[in-house]
């Protein structure tokens, strides 16, 4: 196997894991950052408001309605451009993965939806 054919196989998985340590060390930073802010407003004696001391899990819940919205568009999207691309319905398969996973995602908020008008 030539340098290119090893780079072709092995650049998918650096980018992946490089992508995820982006991710994780602006969180530290921001994280870092933040608390930086409280401890000096804390030596200062300034009053914090409780949005400052919330975290982000607390800020950003996510409605699963989008998120299956948004995992059926992906799956579309993948599908027609991989049906585009390749010009087969072998390939353009993989779109029907996310497709799927996001109307089980919509049929699971609609049947928790039902659940809990019928329990009012």
């Amino acid at each position: 196997m030539d340098l290119e054919g090893i780079f072709a196989i092995v650049s998918p998985f650096i980018t992946a894991i490089s992508i995820i340590l982006i991710v994780f060390i602006v969180k530290l930073k921001r994280d870092k950052s933040r608390n930086e802010v409280i401890l000096k407003a804390l030596e200062h004696g300034v009053e914090l408001s409780p949005e400052l001391l919330k975290t982000d899990t607390e800020q950003k819940k996510r409605d699963p309605l989008t998120s299956a919205l948004v995992t059926i568009g992906v799956g579309i999207g993948l599908f027609i451009s991989l049906y585009l691309f390749f010009d087969q319905l072998k390939f353009a398969a993989f779109g029907l993965i996310p497709l799927f996973i996001g109307l089980g995602q919509l049929v699971g908020y609609l049947i928790n939806k039902n659940k809990g008008e019928t329990n009012k």
